[in-house]
């Protein structure tokens, strides 16, 4: 088993397992990753220098390397740049968009991401040698806050490529976002953890909200979030509670039309085009009205 906890921090120096250790305990927040940066290079040597395992150490490289690329959004490709001046380092440089980028020229989504998955990959590497894939051979994982510096688009796929990539692992992780669980298929088992008093309380059998909206799962039980702002369901609950009389006094309704005025109107819609073509309606209906 391995944890990683949310402090993902990397090792400046330290790029393989010797290096770092095997000591695992659970979620410590002082214990550092593998450096990604330096594991690359170690294993693009042991790739290119003739040996009785060069072969295997060649699989292994181009098995990371797809590995990275299937998992970081706009990283088309991978590769080892020689050193541009004497006495410098050879560095690992990204396909993007916008070019080649070095290691610490990515976000630290990026970086933070590819902390904890080289580090996963050069255990299992570690631990099945003799494997011809190691990535997919059994193994426990827990990840604390996976959605961490992730964008949404990439929240809503880590799970799906972190299971094709590692199809024999267990993840178990934690998530603030509505996105992981709006992901999650039927082979994933979602658990919502509550505070109640004094302790916490683990709910196994949560609804399923695979097919909801993201707001639709926030307001949920999963999150419990309100919708609005707290200073308009404040006004909302004023309006709310001024509606439930019996008769309205005329105070009552100038207070209603200024709570109308401060809500103002929802948007409807998924789009500004929607909001825009609803106005539209809106107005043309204002302008049907008898006497309008």
């Amino acid at each position: 088993m391995k944890a990683y906890s949310a402090n993902r921090f990397l090792d400046k120096e330290k790029g393989s397992v010797e290096d770092i250790g095997n000591d695992n305990h659970l979620l410590t927040e002082d214990i550092p990753l593998i450096n990604p940066e330096k594991w690359l290079l170690r294993a693009d040597y042991a790739a290119r220098i003739e040996s009785p395992f060069q072969e295997r150490a060649r699989a292994r490289m181009e098995m990371i390397k797809q590995t990275l690329t299937d998992l970081l959004p706009d990283v088309e490709e991978i590769r080892i740049a020689p050193p541009q001046k004497l006495n410098e380092q050879p560095r690992t440089e990204f396909k993007t968009p916008y070019g080649w980028v070095r290691f610490d020229g990515l976000s630290l989504g990026y970086r933070a991401m590819m902390g904890w998955v080289v580090d996963l990959a050069a255990r299992m590497f570690d631990h099945y040698p003799e494997s011809p894939n190691p990535l997919a051979e059994p193994a426990v994982v827990l990840v604390d806050e996976i959605d961490l510096h992730l964008h949404p688009k990439w929240q809503r796929r880590i799970m799906g490529y972190l299971s094709e990539r590692f199809p024999q692992t267990q993840f178990i992780a934690t998530a603030h976002s509505p996105l992981i669980a709006q992901a999650a298929d039927d082979r994933t088992n979602i658990a919502v953890l509550r505070r109640e008093g004094d302790h916490v309380v683990i709910d196994n059998n949560p609804e399923n909200v695979r097919n909801w909206r993201v707001d639709q799962i926030l307001s949920s039980d999963l999150f419990g979030v309100p919708l609005r702002s707290e200073e308009v369901e404040r006004l909302m609950a004023e309006r709310a509670r001024i509606l439930s009389k019996s008769r309205l006094s005329a105070q009552d309704k100038s207070r209603l039309r200024q709570l109308e005025e401060a809500i103002g109107e929802p948007p409807v819609g998924e789009s500004k085009a929607d909001r825009e073509a609803m106005a539209i309606l809106r107005a043309a209906a204002a302008h049907l009205k008898p006497g309008a």
